[in-house]
């Protein structure tokens, strides 16, 4: 994996904060912890390309002032179990065994036991981090069709290892996350995630899994104009239109067929898998799952639920 110049900082401000969501469409309530700035995956459809303009990673090496703020935001919650990630602005993993940077943060949620970290990659190298995690710490991993993986997710782990990777988390005593984002038309797709879904019931211990979420392809215009350059045939084959948040979506028709099958398949493997949808409208949500969910309130309160189910008091 070739690697870009890193920077290390010490930023302050505002290293813990909100998911931004998107206006409009139900927001989960997620925790983004500003560890790292930039990736050095080379996904053709990274949204970070339109967003993070410098040429050069920033990693922020300031591990207590990072520990203060997610502690500051741990004890000011009295509602919600808090759920935090390093995957906004880069991979959680893919520098890990080089720089060692998520130690810390795992020892600290695993001591704390208040609240939850994600780890969310698309690079399958835990081997160095097995002896320190504990249930507070969710390996998650984003999941492709090894056809996607291919031609849009370079420099990236195949998806055997990425699954061969969330069973060692499992054997290891932590739980899961999956996310199918971004699921993406291309011709035959439907039968691809068909068997992707059954390696999945087949590797790993679906009771094992905290949560998955699904999401259709979305992207900026700047960005549609770059798959145009490029050629981008799997990026471009389906119907788009323009969205109120002004990034390019699939049609609502497809978007409820596809979230309908993928649903459907996963829960025929596990009927109590926690499946939810990455930014989608309130009609969306009903029309896949049956619930009608007023606000991102209602999104997080499913997720304390889903938590204190499996966590029981130990959280």
């Amino acid at each position: 994996m070739g690697l870009q110049k890193i920077d290390f900082v010490e930023t302050r401000g505002n290293i813990v904060r909100d998911c931004p969501g998107t206006k409009n469409h139900i927001c989960c309530g997620y925790k983004t912890i500003d560890l790292i700035e930039g990736c050095v995956l080379s996904c053709s459809y990274c949204i970070l390309k339109e967003y993070i303009n410098a040429p050069n990673i920033k990693i922020n090496r300031d591990m207590p002032y990072i520990l203060s703020q997610i502690n500051e935001t741990i004890e000011a919650e009295k509602t919600h179990i808090l759920r935090f990630g390093t995957g906004e602005l880069s991979d959680s993993l893919a520098l890990d065994r080089r720089y060692g940077l998520n130690r810390p943060l795992i020892e600290f949620f695993g001591e704390t036991k208040k609240a939850l970290l994600e780890l969310k990659s698309k690079w399958a190298s835990i081997d160095h981090l097995v002896p320190y995690l504990n249930p507070y710490t969710v390996i998650s991993f984003s999941l492709a069709p090894q056809r996607i993986i291919d031609y849009e997710e370079k420099r990236t782990s195949p998806l055997y290892k990425r699954l061969k990777a969330a069973k060692k988390a499992q054997d290891s005593g932590c739980f899961v996350g999956l996310h199918f984002d971004p699921v993406i038309i291309y011709e035959g797709f439907e039968k691809d995630y068909e068997y992707l879904i059954g390696d999945i019931g087949r590797i790993l211990d679906l009771k094992k899994v905290l949560w998955v979420s699904l999401g259709l392809l979305r992207f900026p215009p700047r960005l549609f104009d770059r798959f145009l350059e490029e050629g981008r045939k799997n990026l471009l084959y389906g119907e788009f239109i323009r969205g109120e948040d002004g990034k390019y979506r699939y049609i609502k028709k497809e978007r409820l067929k596809i979230y309908r099958m993928l649903y459907g398949l996963l829960k025929r493997q596990e009927e109590d898998l926690f499946i939810y949808l990455c930014m989608e409208r309130e009609d969306i949500w009903r029309g896949i799952t049956g619930l009608t969910l007023e606000d991102n309130e209602a999104l997080t309160g499913l997720f304390d639920n889903r938590i204190k189910n499996l966590y029981g008091g130990n959280i």
